[in-house]
């Protein structure tokens, strides 16, 4: 729009024309009368006439054409009433509070660590006499993608110090942070190299490499350290490892969740054979008392019921497994395991997991291992974005996560990932996973009669085979309580993972566990078709949050592929070594390139104490004829603790199994091709019946283990 531009003769009569009309708008005013008020509405009158001769005679304004009166500013010019604002919501904007306090006042420079040698200075707002301050400082870095200063730890004292004299706000670096950077500056930051001799060298000789140095960081760190590997990566081996370097200071303490604490006890038998059977502990009831042992194995649960017992005890070395537990400093476990651990010279905390979701729940796992790190609120502050509000603080936030890294690597925590050692691990890693037994209903009348039968050296093939499978089916009923407990465990991690079983009441319940627990699930068995089989595993491969793939040993192990997992855990065995490889393998082909973790859940006195002797065999015929399955059952971790009873067992097998001379491969065939026509014979009803539906299926699909494998799978 143009604009129209007056001469000083036409603008000075615009601005009389104005006075004119205002003095006429001035009288319409309606005012009740009043004599003590005419004195001095003349005299105001009188104000507003010398008001508007002044104005005439000041030619400065009249000279500017863009001047406004005043009193014309608030009306317009054509009727004489209020003038609207150009804005849109009829507002003026208020004046900004850089403008209002000065910009100086309110600028702020934020100091956190970049690397473990430099840290950097982040400016709210540009103002050149901090930059030319930045530019005199010899370390000085530029970053043009971030526009942030950098500058080496040693220039820190006189940086801050030139900062503080100008005026800004200046956040710095807390000084407990500080020199835990300034000591690490003439130390190199790479893990030192022990001497691990005094380890025992049957767990020195299992170790790979990045477990090696998993170990030497503990050590380094005087035993007291966090060791956050992802799973599968072996911590517990490395956590035994750093204890048995300080054996001097035992008795130990190993603090779990009850759902593992019995693989502790297995892992020492079978890392650790120096140590004596009888050192080792299971304090299983809050009434029990502690003899002169070495060391002791307690659930969090017990602990708290039995606080004042272990604290009284004094243990030098400590481990707590899956500590992401302890992630209140509020919970009575926490509390119980910190009046324990006090006066503790080492403690080792173990977590794939050390914060599920938010940076304060690392808090209470670093101040079990540094009592003196940071005050709880000074951390809340600088890593959780605290913020004070009406009731309390609130540090659900994260802030400064850079800075906390590098903090937590150089004091604390070490942490690997499968995609960092890739190159060190096998292609598969397998796990035997010993169950509960106080879950395991393995007492009763029928299981006891189930078991000696099967000793029994007089059965005949056909019978011991009938024998095996109606124990089979009887355990799945008395080691389903402790099957889903390791479940429940299991789903609390949210990682993506395969469930294979047998039963259909195994099944059932694992699913029931995914639903009570939110967990989306997919499930697979002989009831699904093909077009559905379809659909679900798209949905599982595709779908973060599908969790959990629920499938059927025998109507799933072979024709589908379920790469997006990296876990696969076999709630129950099966005798056929080709469909359990086949059911691996779900994972572990092409499309997968990270390392495959395989758990297989095993419960003493029940029949997998027949049934993982009865795998070994098979696998090994097959080996000798040139069909390897590929399942090194005799590199499982499994324990060599003996045992009195006459039974053979799983903790046993292996090293009787070294003894055992195998038999020629023509026997093995007719023994094959016999219990293949008793099977049929069976399937066409000319042998007893079997009672349940479970093992009518084994019977049919047993004829002899090796039709069912996909062979192509494993050229």
């Amino acid at each position: 729009m143009a604009t129209v531009e007056y001469t000083q003769k036409e603008i000075e009569a615009k601005r009389l024309l104005a006075l004119q009309k205002r003095k006429q708008v001035i009288p319409k005013v309606q005012v009740p009368f009043d004599p003590g008020k005419i004195q001095s509405n003349v005299n105001k009158q009188t104000h507003v006439t010398n008001f508007a001769q002044n104005v005439r005679n000041l030619p400065s304004i009249t000279k500017n054409p863009k001047f406004i009166s005043p009193k014309r500013r608030n009306f317009n010019k054509n009727e004489g009433g209020p003038m609207r604002s150009h804005k849109k919501d009829n507002r003026y904007k208020p004046m900004e509070a850089q403008k209002f306090f000065g910009i100086n006042s309110i600028v702020t420079a934020k100091c956190y660590m970049i690397t473990n040698e430099r840290f950097a200075v982040e400016m709210s707002s540009y103002v050149p006499a901090v930059i030319e301050l930045f530019k005199t400082i010899n370390s000085k870095i530029y970053d043009i993608n971030t526009k942030i200063w950098n500058f080496h730890l040693k220039d820190y004292d006189n940086l801050m110090g030139k900062l503080l004299k100008s005026n800004i706000c200046l956040i710095q670096i807390p000084r407990s942070l500080l020199q835990i950077f300034q000591k690490n500056l003439n130390t190199s930051n790479e893990i030192p190299f022990i001497d691990l001799s005094p380890i025992d060298p049957t767990l020195r000789n299992m170790l790979m490499p990045f477990q090696q140095e998993g170990i030497c960081y503990g050590i380094s760190k005087n035993g007291r350290c966090i060791i956050a590997d992802d799973m599968g990566l072996g911590k517990t081996i490395q956590a035994l490892g750093i204890a048995h370097y300080f054996k001097d200071d035992w008795p130990l303490l190993i603090v779990a969740p009850s759902s593992v604490r019995y693989q502790w006890s297995e892992a020492i038998y079978s890392f650790l054979p120096s140590v004596p059977a009888h050192y080792v502990y299971q304090f299983t009831n809050a009434k029990d008392c502690i003899s002169d042992v070495k060391i002791v194995i307690v659930s969090y649960d017990l602990l708290v019921r039995a606080e004042q017992v272990f604290k009284q005890h004094g243990f030098g070395f400590v481990i707590l497994d899956e500590s992401h537990t302890l992630k209140s400093n509020k919970t009575a476990r926490f509390k119980a395991v910190q009046n324990t651990v006090s006066h503790a010279r080492r403690i080792i905390l173990l977590s794939g997991t050390p914060a599920l979701s938010r940076p304060i729940e690392l808090y209470t796992q670093i101040n079990l291992v540094s009592p003196n790190f940071m005050k709880f609120q000074e951390y809340g502050i600088r890593y959780c974005a605290g913020e004070k509000k009406s009731f309390g603080w609130d540090f659900t936030g994260s802030s400064n996560m850079q800075e906390l890294q590098l903090l937590l690597k150089s004091t604390c925590i070490i942490r690997r990932l499968k995609s960092d050692v890739l190159s060190q691990l096998p292609e598969k890693i397998r796990q035997m996973i010993i169950l509960d037994p106080v879950l395991i209903k393995a007492g009763t009348k029928e299981m006891e009669e189930m078991s000696s039968k099967l000793q029994r050296k007089t059965l005949s093939g056909v019978e011991r085979h009938n024998a095996l499978l109606q124990y089979y089916n009887e355990s799945s009923f008395a080691r389903l309580k402790a099957v889903c407990n390791h479940v429940t465990h299991l789903f609390e991690k949210k990682r993506k993972c395969l469930i294979f079983a047998h039963h259909q009441h195994v099944l059932d319940e694992i699913c029931n566990i995914a639903v009570s627990m939110n967990i989306k699930y997919i499930r697979i068995d002989g009831r699904t078709s093909s077009d559905q089989r379809k659909c679900l595993v798209n949905k599982f491969q595709e779908e973060d949050n599908c969790l959990v793939a629920v499938l059927s040993i025998t109507a799933a192990n072979a024709g589908i592929t379920l790469t997006a997992a990296r876990l696969v855990v076999f709630a129950e065995l099966f005798w056929n070594p080709g469909v359990l490889c086949q059911a691996e393998d779900r994972v572990h082909r092409i499309g997968q390139d990270c390392s495959v973790l395989i758990q297989y859940l095993v419960a003493k006195q029940t029949v997998d104490d027949y049934l993982w002797p009865l795998i070994q065999r098979k696998t090994n015929v097959l080996s000798e004829v040139g069909l390897n399955q590929n399942i090194p059952l005799n590199e499982v971790k499994v324990t060599k603790q003996l045992t009195d009873n006459n039974q053979l067992k799983i903790d046993s097998f292996m090293e009787q199994s070294q003894r055992m001379s195998l038999e020629s491969t023509s026997e093995i065939n007719k023994n094959d091709e016999k219990e293949h026509n008793t099977l049929q014979n069976n399937k066409e009803g000319k042998k007893e019946q079997i009672i349940t539906e479970n093992l009518e299926e084994l019977l049919n699909l047993d004829e002899e283990d090796l039709q069912n494998c996909d062979w192509d799978d494993f050229l």
